[in-house]
């Protein structure tokens, strides 16, 4: 069985993935929503994944696929226990134009938070792409084409 690891940065789609492999059945995790722990680096508070939840999460679904997402500091901790992490990538201005459109939720809208996606597309994004098996461009590409592409890593 194998456990898929989709990350990316805010607006490229990995929230909408998630939500259309689970309505074909398979199993998802978005660790956004009850894996995150808020520690602090100084004085800046940093938002990472709960460690603890993250190992439980793991051993539960180690007989079964899953797929799961999540950007955070911390994650590459866990990448030996991944068959794949697959990276989500997308041209800076579509990110911006997802994030506005969105109702699912509100990060990134604001100037702060707006301001943090861009610096996060200049530092953040070439780390994430030396550290990802796979990468895929969704500028362009449907969620049933990417999909696809994270089925047939399966």
């Amino acid at each position: 069985m194998a456990i898929i690891f989709v990350t990316g940065l805010s607006g490229v789609g990995k929230s909408s993935v998630l939500k259309q492999l689970e309505r074909e059945g398979y199993n998802v995790v978005d660790t956004d929503y009850g894996y995150i722990k808020v520690v602090k680096n100084g004085e800046i508070e940093e938002r990472v994944w709960d460690e603890e939840k993250i190992t439980q999460m793991i051993e539960k679904h180690k007989k079964s696929h899953l797929f799961m997402s999540g950007c955070y500091s911390n994650q590459s901790k866990f990448y030996d226990y991944f068959d794949n992490v697959v990276l989500l990538k997308a041209e800076l201005k579509v990110m911006i134009d997802r994030i506005n459109n969105r109702t699912s939720h509100n990060y990134g809208k604001s100037p702060e938070e707006k301001a943090e996606v861009i610096d996060s597309y200049k530092n953040v994004l070439p780390l994430l792409e030396n550290s990802a098996g796979v990468i895929i461009d969704t500028t362009n590409s449907g969620i049933n084409i990417i999909c696809r592409r994270l089925i047939e890593l399966l």
